[in-house]
């Protein structure tokens, strides 16, 4: 419809075409402002209520279950030879000091017999010659005596010329020859004697070496435990050389301890001493409870990330349920604080650096609240002042966005 064609409507039709007009502005005028200019309604969506109770500070960690030192072994064979028996296989519980392995031992038989041998033959020598050598010994001294005697008579009767020169020097030769071959004999005692006695030590210590050896083809457990592994069969010929043949690994399950990696946000909170709460994926409803033992100084760095790991002992009625690698989920029991006032975690916002609340004072109509905060536990928040007790918080909420507002506010939806 162009300007003619309006001017030529007849007055009512003029009149009725305008207030359409005004009307189709008024709705579009209404609909921008909607859409640019009008706050969104309040609402509160959920709430919850300032009331007496007890908070623990926790640190929420994640962990693994490991053996003990000292609580898995790996059991080797220090000897050479064929397995002639295993005795056991995984699975297998053994007490210590059980056999579980024997090893071929023919070679080391024959070793122990010819050293056997040896140590008789070595036995025989030293005898004969703690027999011999003292009587020979006995004779030659009779014979220096004998010898001494008669250079002294000879001496005595030259005095008196009852003997003659060269007689004289015959009995001094004979008592030097006597003097030579008692002290021959005295030092060829000592000496085979000392050869005698050192070879039987000798043959001696071989021995027992080969007896060690022989106890070396009987392979013990060292520990209790369940095996959890054997790496050689029967029949199959095992070398020791500069490192151990391992043969059988044994563990004991009720050794166990967890370790906690603490993130470097938290490690200024954790102290050794504090109580653990945690639980595995396999036993969600079961929760198992000890006490930080250690904090290492060392950190762990895993996917770029800081950790400090902390180790707490399970005991051995937990350890029934547990096993090593386990993932487990852990609570670090930080403090714990009973009748004090409390509010929901949702509740307690973080608003232009304060912490505040919203009171709902009735439907969908609130008051900001100015807190301050205490300890933060898992599901509530202790407040130290701004809220009372009974008061009903919003712990979902939405709040209408000011129209200069640039971008919705941080907060909005709660």
């Amino acid at each position: 419809m162009n300007l003619f064609s309006l001017k030529s409507l007849p007055m009512k039709k003029k009149i009725a075409v305008a207030a359409a007009a005004a009307v189709a502005l008024l709705l579009a005028a209404f609909l921008l402002y909607r859409a640019f200019f009008a706050k969104p309604a309040l609402q509160v969506l959920e709430t919850g209520t300032v009331e007496k109770g007890s908070i623990r500070g926790v640190l929420v960690e994640t962990g693994i279950i490991k053996s003990q030192v000292g609580a898995v072994v790996k059991i080797g064979a220090q000897t050479t030879g064929r397995i002639q028996k295993m005795k056991v296989k995984v699975g297998d519980r053994v007490k210590a000091g059980e056999l579980i392995a024997l090893v071929d031992d023919r070679e080391i038989r024959q070793q122990i017999g010819q050293q056997q041998a040896a140590l008789v033959s070595a036995q025989n020598t030293l005898a004969q010659i703690e027999k011999t050598y003292p009587e020979r010994i006995r004779e030659a001294r009779a014979n220096f005596d004998y010898a001494r005697v008669s250079v002294d008579r000879e001496r005595e009767l030259l005095k008196h010329e009852y003997t003659t020169k060269d007689a004289v020097d015959k009995a001094e030769s004979q008592f030097t020859a006597a003097e030579a071959v008692l002290t021959r004999l005295q030092d060829e005692y000592r000496t085979q004697m000392t050869i005698a006695r050192a070879n039987l030590e000798e043959i001696q210590a071989r021995l027992r070496q080969q007896e060690v050896r022989m106890t070396y083809t009987k392979i013990y457990a060292p520990i209790d435990g369940v095996v959890s592994d054997v790496t050689a069969q029967e029949g199959e010929t095992i070398v020791a050389g500069l490192q151990v043949a391992n043969l059988v690994t044994v563990l004991d399950p009720s050794r166990l301890e967890m370790w906690i990696y603490v993130d470097e946000t938290d490690i200024g909170k954790a102290a050794a001493g504090q109580d653990v709460e945690f639980y595995v994926d396999t036993f969600p409803a079961k929760t198992f409870k000890g006490k930080i033992e250690k904090i290492y100084p060392q950190p762990v760095v895993k996917e770029n990330i800081v950790y400090y790991l902390s180790t707490m002992r399970v005991t051995p009625e937990d350890a029934v349920y547990l096993k090593p690698e386990m993932t487990t989920h852990v609570r670090i029991i930080t403090e714990e604080k009973t009748n004090i006032l409390t509010a929901p975690n949702a509740a307690v916002k973080f608003e232009r650096g304060k912490q505040v609340a919203y009171k709902v004072t009735g439907k969908n109509k609130i008051e900001k609240l100015i807190l301050k905060i205490g300890i933060r536990g898992e599901d509530r928040t202790e407040i130290l002042s701004g809220a009372n007790e009974g008061d009903t918080l919003a712990t979902k909420i939405i709040l209408p966005v000011a129209a200069d507002a640039q971008a919705p506010q941080k907060g909005a939806m709660k």
